[in-house]
């Protein structure tokens, strides 16, 4: 198929596939005569692949080290384990850090704002 065709299957512009081949991250296709590149329905697995893992939230990087991995005959799953891990910990690091904010507007919002500050006393006031 080409690139307007698994583009469109994908849900994607086609400069993405263009760069994911730059990258490494998707195997050159093979051309036809014309140049054209003939993608396989390997490189529709493959870009299903890719594109669930961004749902999970892995960079580009990470896919890449995943699919090398996977390439060179290892079994992947014990690095996606602990990308896993890491992942839950930045989000409940996060989710921490949003209910401390959450909390300080709330305190801001039960301020009265009073005259005598340069722009806005609640604001002001924070330390």
């Amino acid at each position: 198929m080409k690139i307007g065709e698994l583009a469109k299957k994908l849900g994607l512009n086609p400069k993405t596939l263009r760069y994911w081949e730059e990258i490494g991250l998707l195997p050159p296709p093979p051309r036809d005569s014309s140049g054209f590149r003939n993608y396989t329905e390997e490189h529709l697995k493959l870009c299903e692949f890719i594109l669930k893992a961004k749902k999970l939230g892995f960079s580009l990087e990470e896919i890449k080290e995943i699919i090398d991995l996977r390439l060179s005959g290892e079994t992947p799953c014990g690095c996606v384990r602990e990308k896993l891990k890491e992942k839950i910990e930045r989000i409940e690091e996060l989710i921490e850090e949003l209910s401390r904010q959450r909390e300080l507007l709330e305190s801001l919002l039960k301020r009265q704002g009073t005259a005598g500050g340069e722009l806005c006393p609640i604001i002001e006031s924070i330390g």
